[in-house]
């Protein structure tokens, strides 16, 4: 098992990762490299102070032995050898040391730290085989080299051959423990980084995640800081900050107001701290489009409890608020249009019971009619299957039943109705259904239409189908009355203002009617210009 790690070992471990970039080859070089250069060099030195001749041979001969070291590194079949042979190099590195040693003699026994590079090399592991050899390689070549250069051994160098391996020995322990600090330390670090790695990511996942919740909710998010300074918004609160700035010079409520307004908007009270819920804040007063928004703050506080900004929220509520003010007006209209029949057919029943009248109950029966008309009406926009009875239709026909029926309304007026009909005008609808969108169109055109004018209804043969003009010299629509005008119980502000009487059916009907059809419905108007509608089906 020992092997084994040592085998996994690397090089030398404080150099590991730079070796694992270089490969075994250059790494074992590298390694033995720093005692091959001192060798060198105290050979130069002692030749240079003493002259060759007084040398041993073997101080000459062990550089040479040393220099084949190198070499051998170059030419070995590293990835053919075990993983763990690099070992037997320092090995060989003491062994040669001490032979230099010895056949120095006192004047090189300097050479003796020299064996300092293959024990830290060795050492600096946490192999406890590598610790033995850097304890017992020392031992082995400072007992060994007498006896195999044949020197004797005086007394005196007894002293030598234990304290030095001592030392040596001592220094391989610091090595080992040393790189087992230096591999806890590095397994502490790569700790550290993968908890930052998971730190990081779970950080990027919840950025993520936050802004793709805020993206998603239909809603604006700012966070500001106590200056009223940007921390976070959502795509939502930079479209409706933009849209303001654009289309309004009023005070915009996503944006700080630096000054002192008399009345603060959301931005100001949330800049203070405040805490509110559900506040509107109407934008674009001047604007057709008016929008309505529900604000909503909380307050950021610092952990010593001083303010360090706030979060709001904005909800565009215009189309609830719409929806309000369409609600309040359907249940003025509906009581109004009911009220007014139920009233005639009381009060006639009263009359009915004192004075019997025969003409008292066709007003009677006129007002209940007026009454179920206007039930069915409702029944039928709210239907979202309209059923249809088609059969061949002359369209013409129908237009003349149409104007023919809506001639005394008009007359009443003083309104005249003018009729064009040209081509083929036969056509697969509901009769019944289709003259009743004929006949809210006409009905629409005469109401809005100022006494003395005329009406026009042209029905002609086209490549698209039959089309039918409606057009009146009335006192026509604004772009956004336009805009809804199709929206069920719809009235304009004029219908309201003059108390034209309807319930904001007749279009909205007549659509529903067309488009099941499969036909189109439009209309064009200008204030004070009149309208006109056009109704295309195909044959």
């Amino acid at each position: 098992m020992e092997s084994v790690k040592a085998a996994d070992e690397p090089v030398f471990l404080p150099l590991e990762d730079s070796f694992c970039r270089i490969g075994i080859r250059k790494a074992v070089l590298l390694c033995q490299l720093p005692l091959t250069v001192m060798m060198g060099l105290i050979v130069f030195l002692a030749v240079l102070f003493r002259p060759a001749d007084s040398w041993d041979p073997g101080v000459f001969l062990v550089p040479l032995v040393q220099l084949l070291i190198p070499a051998l590194c170059l030419v070995a079949p590293w990835r053919r050898l075990p993983a763990w042979s690099f070992v037997l190099v320092p090995v060989a590195e003491c062994l040669a040391v001490g032979l230099l040693r010895e056949t120095g003699g006192p004047l090189l026994s300097v050479v003796g730290l020299l064996m300092a590079f293959p024990v830290i090399w060795l050492s600096v592991s946490v192999s406890r085989i590598r610790l033995a050899l850097a304890i017992m390689a020392p031992a082995v070549a400072t007992i060994a080299s007498p006896l195999v250069l044949g020197h004797a051994v005086e007394r005196i160098e007894l002293i030598r051959m234990i304290v030095f391996p001592t030392i040596m020995a001592g220094l391989a322990l610091t090595g080992h423990a040393v790189a087992h600090g230096l591999i806890k330390h590095r397994e502490r670090l790569r700790s550290n980084e993968r908890e930052l790695e998971l730190l990081h990511q779970a950080t990027a996942d919840h950025a993520q995640l936050m802004n793709t919740v805020l993206e998603t909710v239909n809603v604006g998010v700012w966070a500001m800081d106590s200056n009223g300074g940007d921390i976070l918004t959502n795509r939502r609160l930079r479209s409706d900050r933009l849209w303001t700035q654009e289309r309004t010079s009023e005070r915009n409520p996503f944006v700080l107001d630096p000054g002192e307004a008399a009345e603060p908007g959301p931005a100001e009270l949330a800049a203070r701290g405040a805490t509110f819920t559900n506040t509107l804040v109407r934008v674009g007063a001047d604007d057709p489009q008016q929008r309505t928004f529900s604000a909503a703050a909380r307050p950021l506080h610092e952990e010593t409890g001083q303010l360090k900004g706030s979060v709001l929220a904005f909800t565009d509520v215009t189309a609830l608020v719409k929806a309000q003010t369409v609600r309040d007006k359907f249940v003025a209209t509906i009581s109004h249009e009911l009220r007014t029949p139920l009233t005639s057919i009381l009060g006639y029943l009263e009359i009915l019971g004192e004075r019997p009248d025969p003409r008292h109950i066709s007003v009677i029966e006129r007002n209940a009619e007026r009454l179920l008309t206007l039930i069915n009406d409702l029944l039928l926009v709210a239907s979202e299957d309209l059923e249809l009875r088609r059969r061949p239709t002359n369209v013409a026909s129908l237009l003349e039943e149409s104007v023919k029926s809506a001639k005394s309304e008009a007359a009443a007026r003083g309104i005249t109705i003018t009729m064009e009909i040209e081509g083929a005008t036969a056509a697969d609808v509901d009769p019944h259904q289709f003259g009743k969108a004929i006949d809210e169109i006409l009905s629409n055109a005469i109401k809005f239409s100022p006494e003395g004018r005329s009406v026009g209804a042209d029905l002609r043969d086209t490549e698209g189908g039959i089309e039918l003009t409606v057009s009146d010299q009335g006192v026509g629509m604004t772009e956004q009355e336009q805009d809804e005008a199709f929206t069920t119980f719809f009235r304009a502000n004029h219908a309201m203002e003059t108390a034209i009487p309807g319930a904001g059916l007749g279009l909205p009907l007549s659509k529903a009617i067309i488009e099941a059809h499969g036909g189109t419905i439009r209309l064009e108007s200008k204030p004070q210009s009149g309208t006109t509608v056009t109704i295309t089906i195909p044959r």
